[in-house]
């Protein structure tokens, strides 16, 4: 019996790499790589989210936004966020704080070749919470919302 499910996997495992080399459009094996940079970025965007949650929750109790430290030690977020810049599904995220208005950064670590997290830089802040987007470089106030 394990002999017939070791045929079956390996079938499976056949079918699934084959499909992913192969020359037709579906993109071949460069197509993992892209899938895994379209995860980081809708994490990154997530994330992004779950920061402005967190602001809003500080604001609304302690009448002032906050770093990510002042973030993690007050509960809003929990200890991935910790540091001055910490990384997330190869996003790094930056940010500043202050008693009236934050804003946050997300960059890819790496935004092009193999090792791409993800093409797209995303910026957030208190004024309107809308997450705009730049390729290329760190995304600003300026560039188009999501």
């Amino acid at each position: 019996m394990k002999s017939e499910s070791a045929k079956w996997l390996g079938l499976f495992v056949l079918l699934v790499f084959g499909s992913c080399t192969a020359g037709d459009s579906s993109g071949g094996a460069g197509a993992l790589p892209k899938a895994v940079s379209a995860v980081d970025e809708t994490s990154a965007i997530q994330t992004l989210r779950t920061i402005a949650t967190a602001q809003a929750q500080a604001r609304a109790t302690k009448g002032s936004y906050g770093d990510f430290n002042t973030l993690v030690q007050a509960g809003f977020l929990d200890q991935r966020f910790a540091g001055e810049t910490p990384v997330l599904r190869g996003y790094r995220f930056r940010m500043t704080a202050g008693e009236n208005d934050f804003s946050v950064n997300a960059d890819p670590q790496a935004s092009s070749g193999q090792e791409a997290t993800g093409g797209r830089h995303f910026y957030l802040d208190s004024t309107d919470n809308d997450i705009h987007a730049s390729r290329g470089q760190t995304a600003a106030k300026t560039d188009p919302v999501l």
